[in-house]
């Protein structure tokens, strides 16, 4: 395997690097995640050799999805709490 990249695996690492997933409310974070998620994957299904590989770039998504969702467990900073509470 060379140290070429596919077209595919470049779309999909543009996908991860334009989404905003620090900025807005605790749903709109959440909807930018699933969006990310939505377009990587819809990539990866028509990606060759490489589609495995595309589809693992999401599991940093996974992970970094349950801070706004669970919150960050070192607690929110200064500027946005009350932001998006019940």
């Amino acid at each position: 395997m060379g140290s070429e990249q596919s077209a595919e695996m470049a779309e999909a690492l543009r996908v991860l690097d334009s989404a905003d997933l620090e900025r807005g409310t605790k749903a709109e974070r959440l909807a930018e995640f699933a969006r990310a998620r939505r377009e990587v994957w819809a990539i990866a299904d028509r990606a060759g050799a490489d589609s495995i590989a595309i589809r693992g770039l999401t599991r940093g998504l996974e992970a970094s999805e349950r801070w706004p969702a669970e919150g960050a467990p070192w607690g929110e900073p200064p500027e946005a709490k009350g932001v998006d509470k019940p």
